[in-house]
């Protein structure tokens, strides 16, 4: 039997570890199509399988409706003040009624979802395709919680921030991080990543400064002192939620001795878990999140030292960021895991691109290869999550039928999410142990389609 030439396995291998790379997957058409269906598949589960899932937003409505009774002070004070300005949006469009507002809400963040998906498209350089797959499948498989939070638009605006640096629009991709942070408070982190060199340093700093400053200010002369820190004052009495890295020994021994551990709903709208040796995780978790902070700020020091910085390292560390506050929080919601999709979805875009925005004619295989990989793991961890919230998440908190089934489906996953963790960090330190002496991006090589 002759064997197959070199390059037909080539394109086999290519086939199996990347995502489509055919004409097909070129056409804009046929990317349209597949996005089209993919959110209507999102739509299906929220109507057919997990109507519930909708909560959230009626609780953001309720708020709302309440701000002019009890004020500013009162009111959604686990966010930061301008998420009150943000979700008063869907109010007013929905003309203050509570299906109104669901269905305002849910339109503003598919339109979110379309502005992004198609700036993917436009400005995703070679792997543009790639790009636009990746953020079509991954949102498909958040699955409706995707359009029921409000964690899209920092998840959408850290994507930005990275494209933005493409285009050397540097005080713009600090803005999109200074926006993001004045939602979410996390994409503050993210900061450091966009200082590519002293020019763009100097400009993303005033954008995100800037704007993110102004923001501050507003919401102290609107709501007060109290107001403004009090989502870090939240955060800080919560406790272990059913979900968090630190809470998957409990949660298993809860199959074993359910007696001894209690899950409730907390007064942070939170489902949480007690039982013995919570207290000790809970101790460890808020240790283990002083480690990570520092360690990023280390890893920051130590790549802002290298004589030149590559745009795909910005969002290896972007993703860095993300896994160690996900990881080392004694809390992880369901829509965590959308602040992945951005970075990574933007990784695909700017790959091709180097420092100073120009695109290159090839993108370098072995970066491609790692973006590939790593988003079928983030795909297959999302869909975990899915599987875990909303479809799952009935029998889990209230240990019925199907508990311990949807118990394992959630220490896998947050397993993945570690191990996603640990591979991120050899990629970072790989790149950061470069010679001072080496070149900052290697010969290109161009993979086979």
């Amino acid at each position: 039997m002759t064997p197959p030439e070199p390059g037909r396995l080539l394109r086999w291998r290519y086939r199996i570890t990347g995502f489509p790379g055919s004409e097909w997957a070129q056409d804009g058409k046929h990317l349209f199509w597949v996005w089209v269906i993919a959110r209507l598949a999102v739509f299906g589960v929220w109507l057919l399988i997990a109507p519930s899932t909708q909560g959230d937003v009626i609780y953001y409505w309720s708020k709302i409706d309440q701000l002019a009774a009890v004020g500013p002070e009162q009111t959604l004070v686990e966010y930061p003040t301008p998420v009150i300005w943000l979700l008063q949006i869907p109010y007013l469009l929905g003309f203050g009624t509570k299906i109104g507002y669901v269905i305002a809400f849910v339109g503003c963040m598919l339109a979110l979802d379309i502005g992004f998906s198609w700036s993917m498209w436009r400005n995703g350089g070679r792997l543009r395709s790639h790009a636009l797959l990746f953020w079509t499948a991954f949102l498909a498989l958040v699955g409706p919680t995707a359009y029921l939070r409000f964690d899209l638009i920092p998840a959408v605006l850290s994507g930005w921030a990275l494209v933005s640096l493409t285009k050397r629009r540097y005080w713009l991709a600090g803005g999109f991080i200074g926006a993001g942070a004045a939602t979410k408070l996390w994409p503050a982190l993210m900061w450091p990543a966009l200082c590519l060199d002293k020019k763009s340093a100097w400009r993303s700093t005033i954008g995100v400064f800037g704007f993110g400053g102004i923001l501050a200010l507003i919401s102290l002369l609107w709501a007060g002192w109290d107001r403004l820190l009090s989502p870090l004052t939240w955060q800080s009495g919560r406790q272990l939620q059913v979900e968090s890295i630190w809470a998957s020994l409990p949660m298993l021994a809860r199959v074993f001795v359910p007696d001894q551990y209690w899950v409730g709903i907390s007064t942070f709208q939170a489902f949480e878990i007690v039982g013995p040796g919570v207290g000790a995780l809970v101790a460890l978790a808020s240790l283990s999140t002083m480690i990570g902070y520092l360690g990023a700020v280390v890893i920051y020091i130590l790549w802002w030292r290298l004589p030149r910085r590559r745009l795909i390292e910005s969002a290896a560390l972007m993703l860095l960021v993300v896994l160690i506050i996900i990881i080392t929080n004694k809390t992880f919601s369901p829509q965590y895991i959308m602040w992945l999709g951005g970075p990574l979805a933007a990784g695909f875009a700017v790959v091709s691109f180097d420092h100073t925005g120009r695109e290159r004619s090839r993108v370098h295989a072995v970066d491609q290869r790692r973006l590939v990989r790593m988003g079928w793991v983030v795909l297959g961890l999302t869909a975990l999550t899915q599987l875990v919230y909303p479809i799952g998440y009935g029998p889990l908190v209230q240990g019925t039928l199907g508990m311990t089934a949807v118990t394992l489906v959630l220490v896998v996953r947050n397993i993945g999410i570690v191990a996603l963790l640990c591979w991120n960090l050899a990629w970072v330190l790989g790149f950061l142990r470069r010679r001072t002496s080496e070149p900052a991006s290697p010969a290109p090589e161009k993979v086979a389609a």
